[in-house]
């Protein structure tokens, strides 16, 4: 019995930690929004499947401003931080702005799919890259990853982890760069 205990308390204590870490990191004002982006990526690249299989590329979308994020069903912190996308995409989505959440993953659309039903996620379009080559593209070293890139198609900044994207800080930054030329 006590050695059953034992793995169970552990894995409570490394589960406890994580939320700490997470709540923490994510309510410090500190923290900047997005650091810097890199050069060396290749984001004309990145293509992606919508759910009746139509190929797009980041490039299609020039002329918006975007908020790009590549996340995956089996990745909890994209599932955390998908339901805040679904409301910047809502309050902000526009001619001028849209959020463009890209499963990275090789299962079937439908679990997408289900995924966005389950969780209730209504405003955002359905994007799949299969290959996987997204994250390579844009030099992603884990999940999720956010990128914003401008009206002219280059990358302004980028969020390694999960955030919450309607918050007044990101709303304003994304408000500010639909205005701008």
């Amino acid at each position: 019995m006590n050695i059953l205990k034992k793995p169970l308390l552990i894995g409570l204590i490394i589960i406890s930690f994580s939320v700490f870490v997470f709540i923490n990191y994510s309510s410090n004002k500190n923290n900047k929004i997005f650091t810097k982006f890199i050069n060396d990526t290749s984001l004309e690249t990145v293509s992606f499947l919508n759910k009746d299989q139509k190929k797009f590329f980041l490039s299609d979308f020039k002329g918006k401003v975007l908020l790009v994020n590549l996340w995956a069903t089996w990745c909890l912190p994209c599932k955390i931080e998908m339901p805040s996308l679904d409301r910047l995409q809502k309050n902000l989505g526009d001619n001028n702005f849209e959020v463009i959440a890209i499963a990275v993953e090789k299962t079937d659309i439908s679990k997408i799919i289900d995924f966005y039903k389950e969780t209730n996620i209504n405003h955002l379009k359905i994007y799949q890259d299969k290959t996987t080559k997204s994250g390579l593209y844009t030099k992603a070293t884990g999940l999720p990853l956010t990128l914003l890139i401008g009206k002219n198609g280059e990358e302004i900044g980028r969020r390694n982890g999960p955030w919450e994207w309607d918050s007044d800080e990101v709303m304003s930054i994304i408000q500010e760069l639909k205005t701008a030329n």
